[in-house]
Order: C-alpha cells, then structure tokens, then sequence
C-alpha cells in the first residue's frame, strides 16, 4: 500500500522485487491517491479486506499514514488476524503524529533507521558541514 507520488513509487518496486525474489508472492498493489478522501480510502480498505491477503506494508506520507490507519481501525482491519508493516518514512516521524492516530496503529510494526554514533560518522559530519 503506497502513495500515488514519485515518493510511493521510488521503494515500491524495489520492495516488491525484493519480496518476490525470497518467495514472497505479492498478490496486489494498492495504490492511494496523496489527496485521497476518507470515502477513497475506506473503498480501498473494503477491496483489500476481500482479497486473502491480510499483510500490508505501508509506505506513504505521514499525513496520508494517519488516514489510512484511522480508517483501517474503523472498519476492524487493525485487529487480530492482519499485520501492518510501515517503512521508515513513518516510522521515523512518529513523534510528529497525533496520539489518536498512534492510538489506532496498535500493532504496527516499523522499519526505523538507525545509524550507530562513531567517530567515523562524527568526522564525516564534520566534512559535511564544510
């Protein structure tokens, strides 16, 4: 499940090409539109929740994120039986969401990215700033 911008489109394929490579058989890709409405995304929900596949991995903005996972617990799709998968575009910016969002991404996991603090990383910094 990504969004329709060259933001869902740059690790979609990728992702997907990864997948399929272990055996993964990725059965659908939905896609939503960044200005999608409440009602567009509730329809994409209930064509998801007809197909056999109750894993998602999510890769979209944050503000897009906080519809679809409101939403998706609204219609019972965050319960027991689906797994939820978000890349690290989400994660990393979970502080910035609202607490009722969070709220409905119970369950959720996240891909976050994490760099270890060393000196090599610290004199790169530095390099960088100059």
């Amino acid at each position: 499940m990504y969004i329709d911008t060259s933001y869902g489109e740059a690790v979609t394929p990728f992702l997907t090409d990864a997948l399929q490579e272990v055996g993964v058989a990725v059965s659908y890709r939905s896609v939503i539109s960044p200005s999608a409405t409440d009602d567009q995304i509730a329809k994409e929900l209930y064509k998801l929740l007809t197909m056999q596949t109750r894993v998602f991995i999510v890769h979209m903005t944050t503000d897009l994120c906080s519809k679809v996972f409101t939403k998706a617990e609204e219609i019972g799709m965050m319960a027991e039986g689906y797994v939820w998968l978000t890349t690290n575009g989400i994660t990393n910016r979970l502080a910035s969401m609202n607490t009722s969002v969070i709220d409905s991404m119970n369950g959720v996991i996240g891909v976050q990215t994490y760099v270890q603090k060393t000196r090599k990383l610290e004199e790169f910094k530095l390099r960088w700033k100059r």
